[in-house]
């Protein structure tokens, strides 16, 4: 990973993180703020970096997290970034869902088809 810019914030400042830096957040941040209850139906697994979709928002988490740090806005961090992403990651239809106590393999990975449209095509 190379330096990014959070989510059109702060256009210029480059945030440089490394993978082993995400994995310390990402570790330090569940161990300390989520109790996973399957019969709540919310789920985790223990290898969160083998699913692409969790990598994704994790990052995107994290960059909020790095800028929010940098520059205040903690609490709006939490309200606007974590928690709209914990409704994902650790639900029912998240992307842990085959998951329980261990990794478990995706079968089918759900994909969508998706067409180009109209060489006419406009908005």
């Amino acid at each position: 990973m190379s330096g990014t810019e959070p989510n059109g914030q702060g256009e210029g400042a480059e945030l440089t993180y490394t993978p082993e830096d995400l994995v310390d957040w990402v570790e330090s941040l569940v161990a300390v703020l989520e109790s996973v209850d399957r019969s709540q139906n919310q789920y985790w697994c223990s290898q969160w970096w083998n699913h692409p979709e969790a990598v994704d928002r994790f990052r995107g988490l994290y960059e909020q997290w790095l800028e929010a740090q940098a520059n205040g806005g903690m609490s709006s961090w939490w309200i606007d970034h974590f928690d709209r992403h914990a409704t994902v990651l650790f639900a029912k239809r998240g992307p842990f869902e085959e998951c329980g106590t261990t990794h478990v393999r995706t079968t089918a990975r759900r994909i969508l088809a998706t067409e180009q449209p109209p060489h006419n095509w406009s908005w």
